[in-house]
Formats: C-alpha cells, sequence, structure tokens
C-alpha cells in the first residue's frame, strides 16, 4: 500500500464547521460598510482569502478604505465573535481521524484562508491545536486560494514533497489550490458547495463520519497510481 507523507487540512469547513457562521459574519460586515452584495457574488468568495473578497468588494463598489484597513476591520470582528460563540464544533469523525494520523507519525498541518490569529482562535477552542506541525494561511503565502502558494509552503515547512501530500478540501478554490501544488486532493462532502463543483478532486467523500486512517492511505494507494 503506498502511504501519503503528510495530510494537510484546509479549516473552514473541512476541520470545523464554520462556513455558515463565517458566511452570517461576512452579511453583517457587508451591512457595517454599507454594502448590498448579493449572495450569488458572496458564494464566489467561498474558500478564497480575505484580500481577494476585499479587493473584489472594493473594485466593485468604490469603497474609500484601503484593503489593509478592511481586513484588520474584518479580523477583529471576526475574532472577537468566535470568542463570543458559546461552542465551535468539530466535524463529526474528525477528532478520531487526526488523533489516528497523529499516532501514525504521519505530518500534519493546517492550509487555510482565514488570518494567522483567527486560526489559532479557532483551532485553539476545537482542542487540535497541538495536532498540527504547521499551521500555514494565504496571507503568509502571499495568494489565495486558488494559487497554489499556502499548500506549497505547508509542504515546505513540515518538510514533505508536494507529490507526496493528501489534501482536504471543500471548495472548488481550495481544491485548484491543492491540485495546482501537485498534490492528491480529497473533497469533503459538505451542503454549502454542489458536487458538480467538485469534480476536479481525486476522490469524493461524504464524510467524515466513520472514517479511519486505514481508510484514507486504501483511497490514496487505489487512486495515486491513476491521478
Amino acid at each position: 500500500m503506498i502511504k501519503p507523507e503528510a495530510v494537510i487540512f484546509d479549516m473552514d469547513g473541512v476541520l470545523i464547521d464554520s462556513e455558515p457562521i463565517h458566511y452570517i459574519i461576512e452579511r453583517e460586515l457587508f451591512t457595517k460598510l454599507g454594502l448590498k452584495v448579493s449572495h450569488e457574488i458572496h458564494a464566489t468568495y467561498l474558500g478564497t482569502a480575505g484580500d481577494y473578497m476585499y479587493g473584489d468588494v472594493k473594485a466593485r463598489f468604490g469603497l474609500s478604505q484601503s484593503i489593509e484597513e478592511l481586513l484588520e476591520f474584518d479580523d477583529l470582528f471576526r475574532c472577537d465573535y468566535f470568542k463570543r460563540l458559546d461552542g465551535i464544533v468539530l466535524n463529526e469523525g474528525v477528532l478520531n481521524l487526526i488523533e489516528e494520523l497523529k499516532l501514525t507519525g504521519i505530518k500534519l498541518a493546517v492550509a487555510t484562508s482565514s488570518s494567522v490569529k483567527l486560526a489559532n482562535v479557532l483551532l485553539d477552542r476545537c482542542g487540535i491545536l497541538p495536532f498540527f506541525d504547521a499551521v500555514v494561511t494565504t496571507s503568509e503565502a502571499g495568494k489565495s486560494k486558488p494559487f497554489p502558494e499556502v499548500y506549497l509552503m505547508a509542504a515546505q515547512k513540515i518538510g514533505v514533497s508536494p507529490e507526496h501530500c493528501l489534501v482536504f478540501e471543500d471548495s472548488p478554490n481550495g481544491l485548484s489550490a491543492g491540485k495546482n501544488a501537485g498534490m492528491f486532493c480529497v473533497a469533503v462532502r459538505t451542503d454549502h458547495v454542489n458536487v458538480a463543483e467538485l469534480q476536479k478532486a481525486d476522490f469524493l467523500l461524504d464524510t467524515f463520519q466513520g472514517v479511519n486512517h486505514d481508510q484514507i492511505f486504501q483511497i490514496y494507494s487505489d487512486n495515486y497510481a491513476v491521478k
């Protein structure tokens, strides 16, 4: 059986059931900025970093604030919002899977479009931050998903070649980033994305519930040769 040397997780939507909360937060942020962003336009920001979203919003609506000012406003609001929540929920099956993977000695990382501060808040509050050998954000990497930089930087930080990494993603932009990095990509199905938009994946997983590390290794091994 061919096994990956590292597993890299997207955070929002994959590890944590936070996408609906982010959507609500962004609607509130748009309102505070006096913007009427349609749900269709808003949907195109799924899986992207704040600089991409605010660059597009600024261009569309002619905002006077700089992207840096908008990002700072966003980060403060978002972190405060999550800190005040009673509970942040891991997706079912996630904790068991990362515990099993960690016990095998495989490298684990997170590659997220969230800010460094927010990623640490969320992962720490869920109790899973210590499992990861690296947490990399698109702001650190310099480019948003679908560009591959965040995944390439994660691989570099944990010392594993991209072709030996398995990625878990839930958005089209995230899948493009993983594939563009030359990694094996497993799409995790969610209610927020149409399955047809996940066809770039090497494998489609309905849920982490009941999935163990042996099954993940088997998926990688069975599909790696025809990647």
